[in-house]
């Protein structure tokens, strides 16, 4: 039987280590050889090579007895994933207010390496859609309310924006650093930001930032759609529920 295209793209090895994990648990925190043999049904030569390379990764360590627990590396991203899932589902009902409100998207944002990171999407009632920004799409900083909110928050975005030769993606795309600089400074001074027509045409958004129990700014909270939707009429009341929203958000993470 003919292997799939994605089964020949796995790594035998890699699942076999990921395997041995699965013998630490609540009530297991440190494991012995024989329990990873007795639990996975491999042989010693095998699991103890496969666990000296999680040793050498960070990943588990050898404790004086010779046993081993869960290592450094595996604790750090299980606290990435931990405060993952701590701030999606601390936004999901201020995100779905938002959205039921004013019938347009809610977006919550996070930092990235090269952009913010889209972390959750929730449409509302308007018939209109923002394509192409799905969980998973990365924007860039120099644009929208989002991205801008966290570049302006995060000296280190900042730093690296004001440094980049960001590109003009609409007429209303704003490149100078001069330019950028000033509106990050406006960011800071009202505590929101307010994109209009700068990533994609005729679709305005706002956003608000999202702070830790440490104070620091880990994601934005924004709300997206058509540019008439965001109008005087109705822009005061949009920028007050996002910087509200944001800002119960940023309780409820301890801030």
């Amino acid at each position: 039987m003919e292997s799939s295209g994605a089964d020949r793209n796995l790594v035998g090895s890699v699942l076999k280590a990921v395997t041995l994990l699965d013998s630490f648990s609540v009530d297991r925190s440190v494991v012995t050889l024989q329990d990873v043999t007795a639990d996975t049904g491999m042989n010693k030569t095998t699991a103890y090579r496969l666990l000296q390379t999680l040793v050498a990764a960070g990943v588990v360590v050898r404790a004086d007895n010779g046993a081993y627990r869960l290592g450094p590396k595996i604790l750090h991203l299980g606290a990435i994933a931990r405060a993952d899932l701590d701030l999606r589902g601390e936004a999901l009902p201020l995100m779905r207010a938002l959205a039921a409100e004013f019938g347009d998207t809610a977006f919550l944002m996070v930092p990235g390496e090269s952009g913010a990171v889209t972390i959750e999407v929730l449409g509302g009632s308007s018939p209109v859609r923002i394509h192409g920004i799905v969980a998973g799409t990365v924007l860039p900083y120099h644009v929208a309310a989002g991205p801008t909110v966290i570049a302006a928050f995060r000296p280190e975005v900042e730093e690296r924006l004001l440094a980049s030769s960001p590109e003009s993606i609409t007429a209303r795309t704003l490149t100078a650093p001069g330019e950028l600089a000033d509106r990050l400074e406006r960011v800071r001074r009202d505590g929101y930001a307010v994109s209009a027509g700068d990533f994609i045409d005729e679709i305005a958004a706002v956003g608000a930032p999202v702070r830790d129990d440490t104070g620091e700014v880990v994601g934005a909270l924004s709300l997206g759609g058509p540019a008439s939707h965001f109008g005087a009429g109705h822009l005061e009341r949009i920028i007050e529920r996002v910087r509200d929203a944001a800002a119960e958000l940023s309780v409820r993470l301890g801030a």
